[in-house]
């Protein structure tokens, strides 16, 4: 009986623990983002002051992935939502996002951005619209545009917070003030500024440094063998020394182009969680392989 009550004892003391967390769990200000480097922001801002729920984990494809079911719930919780705009599973998620929570702010960093649209595609009977490029936080000196709506955002939901944010805003801010004079200085240095890559990440960056993009992938889909022959050739004649893929994509079709070229197939993760690092590692790259 002794030992039958102390078991009883035990366990509430373990539900209550457990309970205890959840409770502080549930208590704790919560925000979602798309990505993890737009966490990145917010925990720079708030000095780690905010439960973030990151939509899509790194490694995964943000054109396909699906949220979990603990995502959703965590996103229903959240007061802010952090997002980035036209990614593939905003696109599906989107019209649920005030159903699951209607108190939520919803704050769109692609709005006011100058966005970059694909080139129409022609089915002989009809054209479409060529659609928009996701990739906005590529871009050092989008980000500069985007910050201070998310310092607002998070001053507005979060006041107790204000004193936080505008100690670490400066700092953040000179942070990438310095990104984007470093990244200008390096691009000016280059003597090839034409790169190719799997997946177009880097399309914001391109058009914001003065740099050429080649696609290996054509309208999203992996390239055919003629595609591959043109871009093979192109490699060849402009004497492109990199190609640029994602770590979550198939690297055979890049190596096939490295290997016919002569070319450097060099892995990035967009998606990497410390932005900055990411983006003085891109650097690095370009000054390696670019001079």
């Amino acid at each position: 009986m002794k030992k039958r009550m102390m078991l009883v004892i035990a366990t509430l003391v373990v539900a209550g623990f457990f309970f205890g967390c959840e409770q502080n769990r549930r208590d704790e200000p919560m925000v979602s983002v798309s990505i993890a480097p737009l966490q990145y922001f917010v925990d720079r801002l708030t000095g780690e002051s905010l439960d973030v729920n990151v939509m899509v984990p790194p490694g995964m494809s943000h054109g396909t992935y699906s949220p979990t079911a603990q995502q959703m719930q965590k996103l229903s919780d959240s007061e802010i939502y952090f997002q980035v705009g036209h990614l593939g599973y905003e696109q599906t998620f989107i019209n649920r996002l005030h159903e699951l929570n209607p108190d939520m702010e919803l704050v769109n960093l692609s709005e006011e951005i100058e966005l970059i649209r694909g080139a129409e595609i022609d089915h002989g009977d009809h054209v479409h619209e060529g659609g928009i490029d996701p990739h906005i936080w590529m871009s050092p000196k989008v980000i500069l545009e985007i910050l201070p709506r998310m310092k607002n955002a998070l001053e507005t939901t979060f006041p107790e917070l204000i004193s936080v944010i505008n100690e670490n805003y400066p700092v953040l801010l000179t942070d990438l003030q310095v990104l984007d004079y470093e990244m200008e200085e390096v691009v000016d240095g280059l003597s090839q500024k034409r790169f190719m890559i799997f997946h177009p990440a880097l399309t914001y960056l391109a058009r914001d440094y003065g740099m050429d993009q080649v696609s290996i992938e054509h309208e999203g889909k992996e390239p055919s063998a003629s595609q591959l022959r043109r871009l093979i050739m192109e490699a060849r004649a402009e004497n492109i020394p990199i190609i640029f893929i994602q770590e979550e994509y198939d690297i055979r079709n890049a190596d096939l182009v490295a290997n016919e070229t002569g070319a450097e197939v060099v892995q990035i993760n967009p998606l990497a969680y410390n932005w900055l690092d990411s983006m003085q590692e891109l650097m690095e790259v370009f000054e390696k392989h670019l001079q």
